[in-house]
């Protein structure tokens, strides 16, 4: 719960950020370390029935994002 809990907070801050000007970029280092942070803290699973599986034995819902190419920005 914990987890989600960061989450909601970093998209709650990140949205609610306001812009002046020219937006403010990061560095590559800096977006990389921020993803490798989030994701390693996701139990992630290799299929949907899995994850539908363990959801409802655990009482939870399950977070599907289904993209191509790598979340690390490597498309």
């Amino acid at each position: 719960m914990k987890y989600w809990s960061a989450l909601v907070a970093a998209l709650c801050i990140a949205s609610s950020t306001p812009s002046f000007g020219a937006p403010r970029l990061m560095s590559g280092d800096v977006t990389k370390n921020n993803v490798s942070q989030l994701t390693h803290q996701i139990n992630w699973h290799p299929s949907l029935p899995q994850a539908e599986y363990e959801a409802r034995r655990d009482g939870k819902m399950v977070f599907w994002m289904h993209m191509l190419g790598n979340l690390s920005g490597a498309t």
